[in-house]
């Protein structure tokens, strides 16, 4: 097994949050949407990347979606419950989408797809949950809209691979702890397959 994505060859990269979601394979950036984002920058600014992969666990707003499954991901928003029930408004844009997977059919037999909601905040909220599943967003994780923020600000092809650890509802954060290390199990199971994934989207910057 490798130890880094230096060690796959050129600038691919894959990250994870870390503090307690880290792995061998991937650099920690920091938990949250402004740690993560401050701890890409920093990378991008210091090293030549050519790829980003960010890797983690996420919570699921519909229980369609089922405990431990993978989802891959090229699209993210950042909306905050406050938003949903009309109690908030943003000036920016909430929405981000690369594009990669709908330009690049090597990645479909991977896993499901998923929309990607970030907020430094975990919703317990069944209800606002399922309003978020309704607009097609079925996942939520702290860092992707960070990730994916900085990563189109270098012009780095992105995508985020996430195993379901909990659903979004008032025990979301005993659920998540009592699944986590399983979550982390199965990210490093497939830890050579993500890796090549880093690999081809490089390739795919130069499209």
């Amino acid at each position: 097994m490798q130890d880094s994505c230096e060690s796959i060859g050129g600038g691919c990269m894959i990250v994870c949050a870390g503090n307690g979601e880290d792995f061998s394979f991937a650099k920690s950036l920091g938990v949250g949407l402004v740690d993560s984002a401050i701890g890409l920058m920093q990378i991008c600014q210091r090293e030549s990347v050519d790829s980003l992969v960010f890797i983690g666990s996420a919570g699921a707003y519909s229980k369609e979606v089922k405990l431990f499954d993978l989802y891959i991901a090229d699209s993210a928003t950042q909306i905050e419950l406050s938003f949903l029930q009309d109690k908030a408004y943003t000036p920016l844009d909430n929405h981000i989408q690369s594009g990669i997977l709908q330009e690049n059919v090597s990645y479909e037999t991977f896993a499901n797809k998923a929309i990607v909601n970030s907020s430094n905040y975990i919703t317990t909220d069944e209800n606002l949950a399922l309003r978020f599943a309704k607009a097609g967003i079925l996942l939520e994780n702290m860092e992707f809209f960070s990730i994916m923020k900085v990563a189109q600000y270098f012009n780095i092809p992105c995508l985020g691979v996430f195993c379901v650890s909990n659903y979004t509802h008032q025990n979301a954060h005993s659920e998540f702890m009592a699944n986590h290390h399983k979550v982390k199990e199965i990210l490093f199971h497939h830890s050579e397959l993500i890796q090549q994934i880093s690999v081809n989207l490089a390739q795919h910057k130069g499209l």
